[in-house]
């Protein structure tokens, strides 16, 4: 097998098993939907690196709580259910009416304005806490900016980004 095959191939396997992880993940929102007597279509979406169950049409910010606490504990136990189920690390993200989506926007206009300012002024810029996923994207962001380095600092849950002047 040649390395483009085997990486194919390692590809491959890798959107199947987010393919189950989703799949298990939707089935069990589904079921907390039900026994919460709540409306709601469940839309998945599979990429490379993760997969996105998202809740449509709930009508009530109920699973999203203040400031997504009721969404971060939903989280929390989609992960640990499909955990339990494939005894593997769990790659699905849930979400809510695009909550999340949108907070993560949110997160990458701050983190525009963080790079900007840190090349302004030369002086390292803090962001605000924020899971592994938003961090990694936050990371992403800043690698491709050029310019400026960034790196996580402290524990969790308040554990955030920093942007730092390059070099």
């Amino acid at each position: 097998m040649t390395d483009v095959q085997e990486a194919e191939s390692d590809e491959r396997t890798t959107m199947e098993l987010l393919d189950e992880d989703a799949d298990l993940a939707a089935d069990f929102v589904e079921g907390l939907l039900d026994i919460l007597d709540l409306p709601g279509d469940i839309d998945i979406e599979v990429q490379p690196d993760q997969a996105t169950v998202t809740v449509q049409e709930v009508g009530s910010g109920l699973l999203i709580g203040r400031r997504g606490a009721t969404l971060d504990a939903l989280q929390e136990l989609v992960r640990c259910s499909v955990q339990r189920q494939t005894e593997r690390r769990s790659h699905v993200r849930v979400d809510v009416e695009g909550y999340r989506a949108r907070q993560l926007e949110k997160l990458r206009e701050r983190c525009r304005e963080a790079i900007a300012e840190v090349r302004e002024t030369l002086e390292p810029v803090k962001l605000e806490p924020m899971d592994a996923y938003e961090r990694k994207m936050m990371h992403n962001l800043a690698a491709a900016a050029g310019g400026v380095t960034s790196a996580s600092e402290g524990a969790e849950p308040r554990r955030r980004v920093v942007i730092r002047p390059e070099g």
